[in-house]
């Protein structure tokens, strides 16, 4: 179904467009996918003869009968160095260290001089064992294109092993693979905000950074019986919990603007026993002002203050904030609520994510109005009609092999699609493509074995709230 976010290795754009087309069904399919989706072969234009062959939508041919048993299991495709080695042993009669050295001065196309050299010996030797030459300029054609990038098949299967254990982690206990995936980020292919979203439409209950009941790394606990709500006691004890029901809660390590040394007292504090106040978390851990604020603008002292300004005001009382032009008052502060888009838009500025919901729900009744689309709506449309669809951009691709091309992945409250910017229209657009944390793009829809992609024609930056926003977009090369 492609639903790889966050699994190892097959989890970019491209893996996940070619997944859904190449439908993989054993181990050795996803070892295959690992090595595909590399330079080498989408250099050497492998990968679609790779995918139409695999779906029985064209003929697997080889060019010399000799080659059969080398790529039969790669759809007559060279793709691992494994392979190439047993073309120079098979069709040019080299021996394994001859072949060994070809592969190393395939992994080397720095030296290009050399790799031409090597190739145009094996050339020789290929036609010296009666190979036609057309079958082996070919064949060295072939190799040029597939230098420096192959892949090697032991690897690679020790890749799709890990791919494949993400994905049924993924699967199968979704809460526990995000826990894991949380913690151990910076690592893989999106932002957090993403991880999150992608998270809640996997079923996983998701809660807040929180002092008293989480840690400084996200936590699974046990999660709340909806049918029996309880406050937090006067004791300052978890509430009751409903035993069969998992949750994820964010870490603390997620709030911004808490350095390493605050979280270092935060977790020296509490480990000498459980923080029962929002002023016994600011005393015991001797927090500044800043680290009230951040804390309190994360909902980090919700268990105690629901409301997030309410909490600022008790924590800075208890840091003793004596600015002043505005001194915390001793008197009860009941500041007015914060609606949710705004609430959506401080979360990201907070924690870069939000549990509360998604940035374009607070223009997706404008945008309706306006004639675009959502990711949702996509499904039920046919392939070829003019769309527009707007979205936070999550990543950005530039790879060399595309030529200039940029591909954005954008994101709304109901999923992602693929956004291709040809390489001519660029730099009329730099500012929005390559900055604007929003984009509304209007373009062509194309959809082929379940991957949806826009083709842009026009391109320009979404307001989102007001003042900045406050989220930046992977970005590759």
């Amino acid at each position: 179904s492609g639903e790889t976010i966050g699994t190892f290795q097959i989890e970019s754009r491209a893996q996940i467009g070619s997944i859904l087309r190449t439908k993989p069904e054993c181990l050795y399919d996803i070892v295959v996918q690992v090595a595909l989706i590399r330079p080498g072969p989408i250099q050497a234009r492998f990968v679609h003869p790779y995918t139409e062959r695999r779906l029985g939508r064209e003929p697997v041919r080889y060019l010399h009968p000799a080659l059969q048993p080398i790529l039969e299991r790669t759809q007559g495709i060279p793709i691992f160095q494994e392979q190439a080695m047993a073309i120079a042993m098979a069709l040019g009669g080299y021996t394994g260290g001859q072949a060994d050295e070809l592969r190393r001065t395939m992994g080397n196309i720095r030296k290009k001089e050399r790799l031409m050299g090597a190739l145009t010996r094996l050339h020789a030797a290929m036609v010296g064992r009666g190979i036609p030459p057309e079958v082996a300029e070919q064949i060295c054609a072939d190799l040029v294109s597939f230098a420096n990038y192959g892949f090697p098949e032991s690897h690679a299967w020790s890749f799709a092993l890990i791919a494949y254990a993400t994905a049924w982690l993924k699967a199968h206990y979704p809460t526990a693979f995000f826990y894991g995936l949380l913690n151990s980020w910076p690592m893989g292919f999106y932002p957090v905000s993403t991880l999150i979203h992608d998270a809640r439409r996997h079923g996983v209950l998701l809660l807040p950074p929180c002092l008293r009941d989480g840690d400084w790394e996200c936590t699974v606990e046990e999660a709340e019986d909806p049918a029996q709500p309880a406050s937090a006691p006067a004791d300052g004890s978890a509430a009751p919990v409903h035993p069969a029901r998992p949750a994820l809660r964010i870490g603390w390590r997620h709030v911004r603007g808490v350095g390493t040394k605050t979280i270092d007292a935060l977790k020296d504090a509490r480990m000498a026993g459980p923080f029962i106040s929002i002023a016994d978390v600011v005393q015991r851990a001797r927090l500044s002002r800043a680290d009230v604020l951040a804390l309190a603008r994360a909902g980090a002292f919700g268990v105690w203050a629901p409301d997030r300004r309410h909490a600022a005001w008790e924590g800075l009382r208890a840091v003793g904030d004596l600015l002043p032009l505005a001194p915390a008052s001793r008197e009860l502060h009941r500041p007015p609520p914060v609606d949710r888009d705004r609430q959506v838009l401080l979360d990201y500025y907070a924690v870069g994510l939000s549990l509360d919901g998604h940035p374009m729900q607070a223009v997706r009744q404008k945008l309706t109005a306006g004639g675009a689309v959502s990711s949702r709506d996509l499904d039920a449309m046919e392939s070829g009609r003019t769309v527009t669809i707007g979205g936070l951009v999550t990543v950005r691709q530039r790879p060399y092999t595309a030529g200039g091309t940029i591909f954005l992945l954008l994101e709304d409250e109901w999923g992602f699609v693929n956004v291709v910017v040809h390489k001519s229209l660029v730099e009329a657009n730099e500012e929005v493509v390559k900055r604007a944390p929003f984009v509304l793009v209007q373009g062509r829809l194309e959809k082929e074995s379940g991957a949806i992609n826009v083709v842009g024609r026009k391109f320009r930056g979404l307001t989102v709230g007001e003042g900045r926003f406050v989220h930046r977009a992977h970005e590759f090369r």
